[in-house]
């Protein structure tokens, strides 16, 4: 008899995480750090993988945010079950307690960071210190680590960037490339992985964050995580070994050999640069 009720109670519990995984869409966000139309194929090759990987996944509904302060919101709502994320909006929610880390792409070259890139017209000096900004005129994404909190952790407490440089703010790490490119900045900063000489001829990188931070990041609502986290995340780290075609897509549109499990420890330079920003992520409302 014992043995029969411990039977339908797991039958219970396998129905109702049948049920939770496939009654509803999973809504994932993706921030895009450069032109939204170039990075939605990416996360389209991977839903159709991830429903392939675990058909109780169901439909996957995919909004690729405009910017990254939209991208914030949409995950503040707690309307969506994921967001791919950069690493200073993924390490406020994180700190809020609000998201849970799951796992981020281990590109072709072994690495699975970012650092943030200082990059200006060929000729510019190697950037130096906050002086080398003095007056100038600086593109940057708000709500960055490589743009705009990574020049405010250069600045004294209390400092005001306007006091030093000119920002110009901007929704993409290419659009902050292409302000440099026509004149309407003298420098951007942004995430390394988005620069390519050969893409941007004429601009340079001066100066380059020693250590990375966490890359394109899965973060997801810790209700959401405790449902249906165990299977994203089993799916996601089975990326590397699979070789069929759905799994294939998935590497070559990322530039991946997979992905790598991710928790709160590796966001620890996010965090410290976000504590020289003058961030406390229990209380910050993504605006400075």
């Amino acid at each position: 008899m014992r043995r029969r009720i411990l039977a339908l109670l797991a039958l219970v519990v396998s129905l109702a995480a049948s049920t939770a995984f496939g009654s509803e869409p999973l809504h994932l966000v993706i921030m895009a750090p450069t032109d939204p139309a170039k990075e939605l194929p990416k996360y389209e090759a991977l839903s159709a993988y991830l429903q392939d990987a675990d058909p109780r996944l169901g439909a996957i509904s995919l909004s690729v945010a405009k910017n990254y302060a939209e991208a914030a919101r949409l995950f503040k709502s707690g309307d969506v079950e994921g967001m791919f994320s950069g690493s200073f909006v993924a390490a406020v929610f994180i700190g809020k307690g609000l998201a849970r880390p799951v796992a981020r792409p281990l590109r072709a070259d072994g690495t699975s960071t970012y650092r943030a890139s200082i990059v200006a017209r060929e000729g510019a000096k190697a950037f130096g210190s906050l002086a080398d900004f003095k007056g100038k005129r600086v593109a940057a994404c708000p709500l960055a680590i490589a743009g705009e909190v990574f020049l405010r952790a250069l600045l004294d407490p209390g400092q005001k960037p306007e006091s030093v440089y000119v920002p110009v703010p901007v929704e993409s790490h290419q659009q902050a490339l292409e302000a440099v490119l026509s004149g309407a900045a003298d420098y951007a900063v942004v995430k390394s992985t988005i620069f390519a000489p050969e893409g941007y001829p004429g601009l340079t990188v001066v100066g380059m964050q020693a250590a990375g931070n966490p890359d394109n990041t899965l973060i997801m609502p810790p209700r959401v995580f405790e449902t249906i986290g165990p299977a994203v995340t089993k799916a996601l780290l089975g990326l590397a070994a699979d070789t069929g075609e759905r799994a294939r897509a998935v590497k070559e549109a990322f530039g991946c050999t997979g992905f790598i499990a991710t928790s709160g420890t590796d966001f620890a330079l996010t965090f410290s640069i976000m504590r020289r920003a003058g961030v406390d992520p229990k209380t910050f409302d993504f605006v400075f």
